[in-house]
């Protein structure tokens, strides 16, 4: 009987489908921006989008509302530009509400305080819209249903992207690659460093499967919680029922309240409650587990929902997300590395791309809780060189693996911050060629100048 190879080797012809001066690998929150942006800034630029659709976590994942994007007590604004057009254009479509008119503590934030002013609740749908307009109105190609294969490389330098879609392999030649993967793909195929989770052992926090449940009795829901926070001060959102539920054996998952967030739609709202930890997003096993396991919590808490909580009594699940929100993977090593530290003590740096708010938001690796801590300034801010990977020279990273530690990213990773750090990833995609330089030697201050013209606010 001949052995069966564990492994086989190939050689393919691959064609080259484009020249372009940038591509952007990844169509999520970063990689709108980054596109947009770099088109926009007379770049050729093509994006590359595995999904029929744009948004990534915030529509594949159905992850939302958007976090803050405003200051720690709401009173100014930090992340708009790009960010805040792609706002405006779901609001002229009556699919989400604008940040200045959410308050903290509010059924918006899920009823939360401390880092939940000024969330954007939106609808997925409404978001797919506007962030296609957005991308097709700045000139960039999209190309759906593509997935990213592999890098060439010639020393430090990507020559070619390959791809794969319907038609087979083939390959992109860009003078610059950002990469906005989520997971930091691109860049570790073209040899960047980089870290996994928490230092000290790589845990990374766990998955969730967002769901929308309709058929809400929203009056009832935020009349409970008021009357229920003169008597419980502090407690979250239906969290004495999950205790007592717990003490009885009838609440089997890893959370100790229901994160639930109020939709534009009457009688809607969107639940981020489920939990699988030990997951490692960059392993396709753990991910089909947690698809698995996920989906089955769903369904548990539907029943939970329906026999424990008052004004949902009636709910009916609307929708699932199409894949499970993946909260940390790599963190790329960058010319610097924002630490948990710098987000608490609100740091500046002189080649600043970006101004944030938003607090250290750890879901517990190996628990049911977490830890959320508020910044001790008004806001901090993201460096440039965050974005700049150490081995790779016409390279950029945008989005959730940007160069920080598990703290720093534990901020960083929401929605707002990866608008913001795209749109300075493409800006500095485009003008890096114009001056005919590398992004690492990009001179900064042309880069800050240029975001603040565009609407940026660095």
């Amino acid at each position: 009987m001949t052995d069966i190879p564990e492994s086989i080797s190939r050689t393919w012809n691959i064609p080259l489908r484009a020249t372009v001066d940038v591509a952007v690998i990844g169509g999520g929150s970063a990689g709108i921006a980054a596109a947009s942006a770099a088109a926009r800034n007379d770049a050729s630029t093509v994006l590359v989008e595995r999904y029929g659709f744009l948004g990534g976590t915030s529509t594949a994942g159905m992850v939302g509302p958007f976090m803050t994007s405003y200051t720690a007590d709401g009173k100014r604004q930090l992340v708009a530009g790009l960010f805040q057009e792609v706002i405006d254009r779901m609001v002229a479509m009556g699919g989400a509400v604008d940040p200045s008119n959410t308050e903290s503590g509010s059924a918006w934030s899920s009823f939360i305080k401390l880092g939940h002013a000024n969330v954007t609740p939106f609808q997925v749908e409404s978001l797919k819209m506007a962030t296609l307009e957005m991308v097709c109105d700045a000139g960039a190609q999209i190309r759906f249903h593509t997935s990213f294969v592999d890098v060439v490389m010639q020393g430090e330098r990507i020559t070619g992207i390959v791809i794969l879609d319907k038609a087979g392999l083939g390959l992109l030649r860009p003078k610059v690659v950002v990469d906005t993967s989520g997971d930091g793909d691109i860049a570790v195929k073209a040899g960047a460093s980089f870290e996994v989770g928490r230092r000290e052992d790589g845990k990374m926090m766990p998955v969730t499967l967002f769901l929308t449940i309709g058929n809400v009795d929203d009056e009832q829901v935020v009349a409970w919680m008021r009357e229920h926070e003169v008597l419980h001060p502090g407690e979250r959102l239906f969290e004495c029922i999950v205790k007592r539920a717990r003490a009885r054996g009838e609440w089997t998952l890893e959370r100790e309240f229901l994160n639930l967030y109020r939709e534009p739609i009457p009688g809607q709202w969107r639940v981020n409650t489920t939990r699988v930890q030990n997951i490692d997003g960059t392993n396709p096993a753990d991910l089909s587990r947690a698809e698995i396991e996920s989906r089955r919590q769903a369904w548990e808490l539907i029943r939970f929902f329906r026999s424990h909580c008052p004004g949902l009594e009636n709910s009916q699940l609307i929708a699932t997300a199409s894949q499970v929100g993946v909260r940390e993977t790599r963190h790329i090593l960058g010319d610097y590395v924002l630490s948990g530290q710098d987000v608490l003590e609100g740091r500046r740096f002189d080649d600043a791309i970006a101004q944030c708010s938003y607090p250290i938001d750890i879901h517990d690796p190996q628990g049911p809780r977490g830890r959320l801590e508020g910044i001790r300034s008004e806001h901090y801010e993201i460096p440039y060189r965050c974005l700049v990977p150490r081995q790779v020279d016409n390279l950029l990273v945008a989005g959730r693996p940007i160069s920080a530690d598990h703290e720093g990213a534990a901020s960083a990773r929401v929605i707002p911050p990866c608008y913001a750090t795209g749109q300075a990833a493409g800006t500095a995609a485009a003008l890096s060629i114009k001056q005919g330089v590398t992004p690492r030697e990009l001179d900064t201050e042309l880069l800050r100048s240029t975001l603040r013209k565009q609407g940026a606010i660095v």
